[in-house]
């Protein structure tokens, strides 16, 4: 077994520890240090923006990662929920 598989099979345990009962979809998880090109936009900037004023709902399409008494949030996108949701058309999106 390779050094990513390990990392990879650890990631899915911590997320099941962390987030009981959530399945990522078929893009998966990851990080929004990386997800914000995924997901088309210009910069990491860009998708904090959007996450901070609510267009990607915090346990929905992305969950709050940081380790106990963090104070800097690190996200994780699940990509799939997200491209759903920005899919969507602007005036027919409900909050949370």
């Amino acid at each position: 077994m390779n050094e990513e598989r390990v990392r990879e099979i650890v990631r899915e345990v911590l997320i099941e520890m962390i987030a009981p009962g959530l399945q990522p979809s078929d893009d998966g998880w990851q990080d929004a240090t990386t997800a914000w090109e995924v997901l088309g936009y210009p910069s990491y900037d860009a998708l904090y923006k959007d996450i901070q004023a609510g267009l990607l709902r915090q346990g929905k399409e992305v969950f709050d990662r940081r380790k106990p008494g963090a104070r800097k949030a690190r996200w994780t996108v699940d990509v799939a929920a997200a491209k759903r949701r920005l899919a969507e058309n602007p005036e027919n999106r409900r909050g949370i």
